[in-house]
């Protein structure tokens, strides 16, 4: 899989997915984290997007848990009314659960995922997969 566009830029969902997709580990830990703000002036229209995956090893016998941060990534983007529309639409078109809250507020919406295993992170891709396919498409 290519989660690299020609200019190389690393497209994020792209990426997570394809860690998720070759990780071995059985208990991977996923936090993503999409706020969308329209509360600046030199940027009306603002989203951020922090995306966080951990591996955790339990090893009783030797007195050890042990976690890994396996990817930090951090991106900013300064969005035009439409694509802050179009991404405003596809999270408050999202049905909260467990693993996914949404929170509002008169200038700022944000969007918190949260996974514990491989297969969630995956569900989520399923579940998603526009809204994470429009911001990966931002940078393209």
């Amino acid at each position: 899989m290519n989660f690299m566009n020609d200019g190389a830029n690393i497209k994020q969902f792209g990426m997570i997915n394809y860690v998720n997709e070759n990780s071995n580990d059985d208990h991977v830990i996923s936090k993503i984290s999409i706020v969308l703000r329209r509360d600046k002036i030199e940027a009306p229209y603002y989203m951020d997007t922090k995306i966080r995956m951990s591996s955790c090893i339990d090893m009783p016998e030797n007195g050890i848990v042990h976690a890994m941060d396996i990817v930090n990534h951090h991106r900013m983007y300064n969005l035009t009314e439409e694509k802050y529309n179009i991404i405003k639409s596809l999270i408050l078109d999202i049905r909260e659960d467990e693993q996914v809250k949404i929170f509002k507020k008169e200038d700022r919406i944000k969007a918190v995922f949260t996974s514990k295993n491989a297969d969630e992170m995956e569900s989520f891709f399923i579940s998603y997969g526009e809204l994470f396919g429009a911001i990966d498409g931002l940078v393209s």
